[in-house]
């Protein structure tokens, strides 16, 4: 087993100065904990991307509890926006499609956060219909693009299906079981749920947004999936869904329903190196926080050392 030394050496060797928590649980228990830059146990680190991961798990359970009756039901019965005729593809968008970041509208990340596709989307008074008037480049369901589009809109259909906003359901069905506590996500102008995790700004200080997560919190995450939707003896997601969005998509072998998958692995990906690791065989989760910068580092490397040592 890795001492906490040697991690610490390895991490001052490498000059990852914005690492700020490292943590590996296995077979029931955390066997190593260790944070820097002055981050605790307590401390609350930006997740970005590993949101669109907690948005997975709020369609499962809105699948489970009959807020939705399939994955393969159109978008348009949710968003009036995309039942106009304004492109003939937009009947065939599912919500499938927007989990698996197949919908087929065009999409193009620009570098990092600085999306001048967002940009334009934060001006506008409809988020749904400004995307809906958006041109579409692929068939739904054609190909895989990591499109953040599809995950606002995924945002809006489960806040249409649960007739709430989305956090509130979240923090309800998800958070308080797994004794997450997050203040409520920041609401655009026409009221749609935006968290950092798509907005792109603050740098992760210890305790600087609401939807901030702690390590534990987000190893409570990671145990959650890998005990197949049972967290404390209380099935909060069903099993089927856990291993369906754990599963490869048709256009992507590495992604899920909004959770990214390795050769022994899945897990949550967040800008910046905030990272969620579940690897099944091993009965192992590791997490790693740090504050993303516009370089965008990552430190999958770390999660190696701990397995070659471990």
């Amino acid at each position: 087993m890795i001492k906490e030394r040697e991690l610490d050496e390895y991490i001052k060797a490498k000059q990852y100065r914005l690492v700020n928590s490292v943590l590996m649980w296995k077979d029931g228990r955390v066997v190593l904990e260790r944070y820097y830059n002055g981050f605790t146990k307590d401390s609350r680190n930006v997740i970005r991307s590993v949101v669109k991961s907690i948005l997975s798990i709020a369609a499962g359970i809105c699948l489970d509890k009959g807020f939705i009756k399939s994955l393969d039901e159109p978008v348009c019965k949710y968003l009036d926006d995309f039942n106009q005729g304004i492109h003939p593809y937009h009947g065939g968008i599912t919500i499938r499609n927007l989990l698996t970041m197949t919908s087929g509208i065009h999409w193009v990340g620009g570098v990092h956060y600085h999306c001048p596709q967002l940009s334009v989307l934060r001006k506008s008074p409809n988020w749904a219909e400004h995307i809906a008037e958006t041109d579409m480049t692929h068939v739904p369901g054609a190909r895989f693009n990591y499109s953040e589009f599809d995950v606002i809109l995924l945002t809006a259909v489960l806040e249409k299906a649960v007739s709430s906003d989305i956090f509130s359901f979240i923090n309800e069905n998800l958070y308080i079981p797994l004794h997450i506590k997050s203040g409520p996500w920041w609401r655009s102008r026409c009221g749609i749920a935006y968290s950092c995790a798509e907005a792109g700004e603050g740098n992760g200080g210890p305790n600087e947004r609401p939807s901030n997560l702690t390590a534990r919190e987000m190893l409570s995450i990671g145990q959650l999936f890998l005990q197949k939707g049972i967290y404390e003896d209380k099935r909060i997601v069903s099993e089927k869904y856990v291993k369906e969005a754990t599963l490869p998509s048709k256009c992507n072998p590495d992604y899920g329903y909004l959770w990214w998958l390795g050769k022994d692995y899945y897990g949550c990906r967040g800008f910046g190196g905030q990272n969620i690791t579940v690897m099944p065989e091993q009965n192992q989760i590791f997490v790693i926080q740090a504050t993303p910068t516009a370089r965008g580092k990552e430190y999958d490397d770390i999660i190696e050392l701990l397995k070659e040592r471990e």
